[in-house]
Protein backbone atom coordinates (compact mmCIF):
# COMPACT_ATOMS: atom_id res chain seq x y z
CA UNK A 1 0.00 0.00 0.00
CA UNK A 2 1.19 3.45 -0.73
CA UNK A 3 0.08 6.90 0.24
CA UNK A 4 -0.28 9.37 -2.59
CA UNK A 5 0.45 12.95 -1.75
CA UNK A 6 -2.12 15.62 -1.12
CA UNK A 7 -3.16 15.82 -4.76
CA UNK A 8 -6.67 17.11 -5.47
CA UNK A 9 -7.56 13.81 -7.16
CA UNK A 10 -6.63 11.94 -3.97
CA UNK A 11 -8.84 14.25 -1.90
CA UNK A 12 -11.59 13.80 -4.49
CA UNK A 13 -11.27 10.02 -4.09
CA UNK A 14 -11.79 10.43 -0.33
CA UNK A 15 -14.82 12.67 -0.85
CA UNK A 16 -16.47 10.29 -3.31
CA UNK A 17 -15.89 7.35 -0.97
CA UNK A 18 -17.53 9.40 1.79
CA UNK A 19 -20.47 10.14 -0.51
CA UNK A 20 -20.96 6.40 -1.13
CA UNK A 21 -20.82 5.76 2.61
CA UNK A 22 -23.25 8.59 3.31
CA UNK A 23 -25.83 6.93 1.08
CA UNK A 24 -25.41 3.68 3.00
CA UNK A 25 -25.62 5.50 6.31
CA UNK A 26 -28.84 7.24 5.24
CA UNK A 27 -30.34 3.80 4.59
CA UNK A 28 -29.28 2.71 8.09
CA UNK A 29 -30.85 5.90 9.50
CA UNK A 30 -34.11 5.04 7.71
CA UNK A 31 -34.18 1.62 9.35
CA UNK A 32 -33.39 3.01 12.82
CA UNK A 33 -35.98 5.76 12.40
CA UNK A 34 -38.63 3.29 11.20
CA UNK A 35 -38.07 1.17 14.29
CA UNK A 36 -38.22 4.25 16.55
CA UNK A 37 -41.44 5.46 14.92
CA UNK A 38 -42.99 2.01 15.35
CA UNK A 39 -42.23 2.20 19.08
CA UNK A 40 -43.65 5.74 19.19
CA UNK A 41 -47.13 4.68 17.97
CA UNK A 42 -46.41 5.90 14.44
CA UNK A 43 -45.70 9.46 15.52
CA UNK A 44 -42.70 11.51 14.51
CA UNK A 45 -39.68 11.52 16.81
CA UNK A 46 -39.23 15.08 18.05
CA UNK A 47 -36.87 14.36 20.92
CA UNK A 48 -33.35 15.77 20.60
CA UNK A 49 -32.01 12.61 22.22
CA UNK A 50 -32.96 10.77 19.02
CA UNK A 51 -30.53 12.98 17.06
CA UNK A 52 -27.79 11.92 19.47
CA UNK A 53 -28.82 8.30 18.91
CA UNK A 54 -28.47 8.75 15.14
CA UNK A 55 -25.05 10.35 15.62
CA UNK A 56 -24.00 7.35 17.72
CA UNK A 57 -25.38 4.97 15.07
CA UNK A 58 -23.13 6.79 12.58
CA UNK A 59 -20.17 6.22 14.87
CA UNK A 60 -20.96 2.51 15.21
CA UNK A 61 -21.31 2.25 11.42
CA UNK A 62 -17.90 3.80 10.69
CA UNK A 63 -16.07 2.29 13.67
CA UNK A 64 -17.18 -1.22 12.74
CA UNK A 65 -15.81 -0.87 9.20
CA UNK A 66 -12.62 0.89 10.30
CA UNK A 67 -11.86 -1.75 12.91
CA UNK A 68 -12.78 -4.69 10.65
CA UNK A 69 -10.57 -4.34 7.62
CA UNK A 70 -9.96 -0.60 7.64
CA UNK A 71 -12.41 0.08 4.84
CA UNK A 72 -16.01 1.13 4.52
CA UNK A 73 -17.84 0.01 1.38
CA UNK A 74 -17.16 3.38 -0.26
CA UNK A 75 -13.48 3.10 0.60
CA UNK A 76 -13.39 -0.39 -0.93
CA UNK A 77 -14.90 0.93 -4.16
CA UNK A 78 -12.30 3.68 -4.40
CA UNK A 79 -9.40 1.50 -3.16
CA UNK A 80 -8.47 3.51 -0.11
CA UNK A 81 -7.97 2.25 3.42
CA UNK A 82 -7.57 3.78 6.86
CA UNK A 83 -4.67 2.46 8.93
CA UNK A 84 -3.13 3.52 12.21
CA UNK A 85 0.25 5.23 12.23
CA UNK A 86 1.65 2.01 13.72
CA UNK A 87 -0.14 -0.16 11.11
CA UNK A 88 -2.14 -1.88 13.86
CA UNK A 89 -5.90 -2.33 13.96
CA UNK A 90 -7.60 0.95 14.85
CA UNK A 91 -8.63 1.25 18.47
CA UNK A 92 -12.06 2.45 19.56
CA UNK A 93 -10.36 5.59 20.86
CA UNK A 94 -8.85 6.28 17.43
CA UNK A 95 -12.22 5.62 15.80
CA UNK A 96 -13.93 8.03 18.20
CA UNK A 97 -11.29 10.73 17.68
CA UNK A 98 -11.50 10.29 13.91
CA UNK A 99 -15.31 10.33 13.86
CA UNK A 100 -15.72 13.31 16.20
CA UNK A 101 -13.07 15.49 14.57
CA UNK A 102 -14.07 14.40 11.08
CA UNK A 103 -17.74 15.23 11.56
CA UNK A 104 -17.19 18.46 13.48
CA UNK A 105 -14.47 19.80 11.15
CA UNK A 106 -15.46 18.00 7.93
CA UNK A 107 -14.79 20.61 5.23
CA UNK A 108 -11.97 22.36 7.05
CA UNK A 109 -10.02 19.19 7.75
CA UNK A 110 -10.08 18.02 4.14
CA UNK A 111 -9.02 21.41 2.82
CA UNK A 112 -6.07 21.20 5.21
CA UNK A 113 -5.16 17.87 3.58
CA UNK A 114 -4.64 19.70 0.28
CA UNK A 115 -1.83 21.71 1.88
CA UNK A 116 -0.28 18.81 3.75
CA UNK A 117 2.78 17.18 2.20
CA UNK A 118 1.60 13.79 3.45
CA UNK A 119 -2.03 14.32 2.39
CA UNK A 120 -3.23 13.79 5.95
CA UNK A 121 -6.32 15.64 7.08
CA UNK A 122 -6.60 17.05 10.58
CA UNK A 123 -8.81 14.19 11.70
CA UNK A 124 -6.10 11.79 10.47
CA UNK A 125 -3.48 13.55 12.56
CA UNK A 126 -5.69 13.91 15.65
CA UNK A 127 -6.55 10.21 15.64
CA UNK A 128 -3.13 8.85 14.70
CA UNK A 129 -4.41 7.39 11.44
CA UNK A 130 -3.79 7.82 7.75
CA UNK A 131 -5.50 7.00 4.49
CA UNK A 132 -3.54 4.88 2.04
CA UNK A 133 -4.24 4.04 -1.57
CA UNK A 134 -4.54 0.33 -2.29
CA UNK A 135 -2.97 -0.29 -5.67
CA UNK A 136 -4.10 -3.67 -7.00
CA UNK A 137 -0.79 -4.22 -8.79
CA UNK A 138 1.07 -3.92 -5.48
CA UNK A 139 -1.11 -6.50 -3.73
CA UNK A 140 -0.39 -9.40 -6.13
Amino acid sequence: MQNNSSSPSYILRRLIAFLYDSLLLIAVFFVVTSIAIAFNDGNAIENHVFKVVLYLVGFVFFAWFWRNGGQTLGMQAWRIKVVSDTNNKLTYKQCAQRYLSGTLLFGITLVAALFSASGRAWHDRLSGTKIVFKNKKLEK
